[in-house]
């Protein structure tokens, strides 16, 4: 079970004949705020599954109180304080990771006029790449003009502004208008088809939207059988031929699944001429996080020549190093829309907000 969802004592189980009859009977047994853990398919036992239809299966729980949000410049400022008492020879009531104490040493000494803010070696120590420290000290000495912070905290209250400010442009330019077609996009083997199933069962399931979707070839056939039941199960068409006339609602979102293709210049050409009868379209790069920094970067260099609008990490449950999605969405010009992580349906498929993940990213190094 991936961790943004963990079962709880509280959570219920609901079979039903349709996945609209399970969202009626989880608003009525557990409330219009219901988190949904997982849905899946039921089959009946033995030979009446030959003349059965599936059956919806959803575990549902009551959402977790509201808790006060954690500060995470605050516990930076803690922990600053704890090395300046350590450093000076007190004793400090919560000894500091090790990890901790050499960053904050390594930002310590003495600054040259030319060298890099000390909030900018900070996150060089966190895993940010040198080419990108480069273009926040220039973000940076814009924003400050002649003034400077009067300490670490403030530098990085301003690092986090500036890269949540250059995260919403690339989101700017990227956006499409309208509801165009949300196609994903990817090398094989990178949990594509599974995340766009669990963005289509939250959009259908939970937010009530109508969708349809689209199971196409490409340069390979698309073998994506998973992705028929699923829109089987959740009662939302599925097609396998794009077609100009087919009469869709406005309103409908639509969904389009292309196979995996080598991340070569070659394959990602013929992948473009694919998506040229989709018009304008909302194309997300799908990535596993769990692979190394170089190959993602990679990755999304070659298929930065199709019309990208964002990026979504899958397998986050197999990897908690949030530098890549920083380095990658930075080197891409895109932000980040989606994090999946996990095989249960809708779990762990949550958007992606800059403020949240700068937050989780520092939290998570100052943590240890």
């Amino acid at each position: 079970m991936p961790p943004f969802f963990v079962p709880r004592m509280n959570t219920i189980k609901i079979i039903a004949d349709t996945a609209q009859e399970a969202l009626e009977q989880v608003q009525t047994q557990v409330g219009p705020d219901a988190v949904i853990l997982n849905v899946r398919p039921v089959h009946a036992d033995g030979v009446k599954r030959l003349w059965s239809k599936a059956r919806v299966e959803v575990l549902a729980t009551a959402p977790e109180p509201p808790s006060a949000q954690e500060n995470v410049l605050q516990l930076l400022t803690t922990k600053v304080h704890q090395l300046e008492g350590a450093l000076q020879g007190a004793d400090s009531s919560e000894p500091l990771p090790p990890n901790i104490i050499q960053m904050m040493q390594n930002v310590g000494a003495p600054q040259a006029a030319s060298e890099a803010p000390a909030c900018v070696q900070v996150l060089l120590e966190m895993g940010l790449l040198p080419q990108h420290a480069e273009m926040l000290v220039g973000q940076l000495q814009k924003h400050l003009g002649g003034t400077r912070p009067r300490n670490l905290i403030e530098e990085m209250e301003l690092v986090r502004e500036v890269l949540v400010d250059q995260w919403q442009r690339f989101a700017t330019r990227a956006e499409q208008p309208g509801l165009p077609a949300r196609v994903m996009v990817g090398a094989p083997g990178v949990g594509k088809t599974t995340a766009l199933c669990k963005w289509v069962t939250q959009e259908t399931f939970l937010r009530q939207r109508p969708a349809r979707l689209w199971r196409l070839d490409g340069a390979q056939p698309n073998t994506a059988e998973f992705l028929s039941l699923h829109g089987e199960m959740m009662q939302v068409p599925v097609e396998r031929v794009w077609a100009d006339s087919l009469d869709v609602p406005e309103d409908t979102l639509r969904f389009v699944d292309l196979p995996g293709v080598p991340a070569t210049p070659t394959a990602v050409e013929e992948l473009a001429a694919h998506l040229k009868p989709l018009g304008p379209a909302d194309v997300q790069l799908v990535l596993n996080s769990a692979y190394e920094l170089d190959l993602l970067l990679e990755q999304a260099r070659v298929f930065s020549a199709l019309p990208l609008t964002g990026l979504i990490f899958t397998h986050t449950d197999e990897s908690d190093d949030l530098s890549k999605l920083w380095n990658v969405a930075l080197a891409a010009e895109l932000p980040v829309t989606f994090r999946s992580g996990g095989q249960t349906m809708p779990g762990g498929f949550q958007s992606v907000l800059p403020e949240t993940l700068f937050d989780q990213w520092v939290s998570a190094v100052m943590q240890g």
